[in-house]
């Protein structure tokens, strides 16, 4: 059989391998009419068709370290904090951010100079403590019951986008430490702390606040390198943005890899752009070229990926740099900075990128709404979930642990966040 998906026709035998549909989906993936997430969608509808066979696999190619662009920005970070830059230094670099952007959507930047290694380490290792506590004691530090979005989601809790899939993750996310007051502005405020571990809070926001800097660096770059003032993309990102850290852990599984539990399935980040460190393997990039490849891990090295609001602001010139995580034997775990703007910035196409033979490719909509949207339909689609009782076609493939979950109707939640 065949079904039409977007511009092309994908065949039974298309459907079975990960590499082909791929020149159907590198086709999609390089239109400049299609944003990320409409080619995840046609992919997330090959996935359904492959679930529904049986056939699918989570596969994706091996990838050596070198052959991922690794760009050293301490010169530009030096320049942010007012020391002087070579002119043809600064547009080297912006060269190689530039190429790396718009050929791969992704590229690795060094910890050396901008991240403490020792620091990174001791979040780590704070986050496993705190996986330790008695449940009880963690589930007052449960999503649910803080505001402003902050705090911890366990295993099987966290809405997608794509239905019948578990995720295995659990997440403590933070955002920078502000006052009450600042609830109004939305999801905004104070952070969650656990009273039982007074070094989280240290070693935390420090790690926090270290990554400023970092994101300020890269909203210039990613502006300048486009030919725009250094401004342009970050006039928006001010105290009131929407910049999540995520402490993200996938725990170690004996279970084989399968397409029905997941780590994180495939997804865009809603903001403008991520910056990534990881300590273990899973990450898995989906590439212009049109397939999955698997992302090499390096202690020293920061990964910076695309997402939605840099897509939307540059009318589809960027594109947004669809990715997941499939389980593995050994844990894994990530911190994930999501660098958004303000809540009411407007995140449709900038003047710059628009014009009579380039119209405008996205609505003009807030940059809290587009999260709202994502994640409200990421949360029905969860709900719908659960009441087609997923189970009943799960229950060959699931742990038994997890089955009791969904049964009992908890900590059941597939995800399609951040990574």
């Amino acid at each position: 059989f065949s079904k039409r998906l977007g511009t092309s026709t994908w065949t039974t035998r298309d459907l079975t391998s990960h590499r082909i549909p791929a020149l159907s989906m590198a086709a999609l993936q390089r239109s400049r009419f299609l944003s990320a997430s409409s080619v995840l969608r046609r992919h997330h509808v090959a996935t359904g068709l492959r679930r529904g066979m049986g056939t699918m696999v989570m596969e994706a190619d091996e990838v050596d370290l070198d052959s991922i662009a690794h760009i050293d920005i301490n010169p530009l970070l030096a320049e942010h904090a007012g020391h002087p830059i070579d002119p043809a230094t600064k547009q080297q670099i912006l060269a190689q951010i530039k190429t790396a952007s718009l050929e791969k959507g992704f590229f690795t930047i060094p910890t050396r100079g901008i991240l403490p290694d020792d620091l990174i380490r001791q979040v780590y290792q704070r986050k496993t403590e705190f996986l330790a506590l008695p449940r009880q004691v963690k589930m007052q530090y449960h999503l649910k019951k803080v505001a402003h979005e902050r705090g911890w989601t366990p295993l099987y809790e966290e809405p997608s986008s794509t239905p019948g899939v578990l995720s295995r993750l659990e997440a403590f996310d933070v955002a920078r430490d502000l006052p009450a007051s600042y609830s109004r502005f939305g999801a905004l405020g104070p952070n969650v702390w656990p009273r039982e571990l007074p070094a989280f809070k240290r070693d935390v926001n420090q790690l926090y606040d270290a990554t400023i800097p970092l994101s300020q660096t890269l909203f210039k770059s990613f502006a300048e390198m486009l030919g725009q003032p250094s401004n342009l993309f970050l006039q928006h990102s001010t105290e009131k943005a929407e910049a999540m850290m995520r402490l993200l852990t996938y725990p170690e599984t004996d279970e084989p890899v399968k397409n029905s539990t997941v780590g994180i399935c495939s997804h865009t980040d809603y903001e403008c752009f991520t910056i990534l460190h990881q300590n273990g393997h899973g990450l898995q990039i989906f590439s212009h070229e049109g397939h999955w490849i698997k992302a090499p891990v390096s202690p020293d090295r920061l990964l910076v990926m695309v997402g939605d609001v840099l897509e939307r602001w540059t009318n589809g010139l960027l594109k947004a740099t669809p990715h997941r995580v499939v389980n593995t034997h050994k844990r894994r775990q990530s911190i994930a900075r999501l660098n958004g703007v303000d809540g009411d910035t407007i995140i449709g196409p900038m003047a710059p990128f628009v014009s009579a033979s380039n119209p405008p490719r996205y609505p003009y909509i807030t940059q809290r709404e587009h999260i709202d949207n994502q994640v409200g339909f990421a949360t029905q689609t969860l709900e719908a979930t659960k009441q087609k009782k997923a189970q009943e076609t799960l229950t060959t493939s699931l742990p038994v642990d997890v089955m009791d979950q969904v049964t009992r109707g908890d900590d059941h939640r597939e995800i399609t966040t951040a990574v």
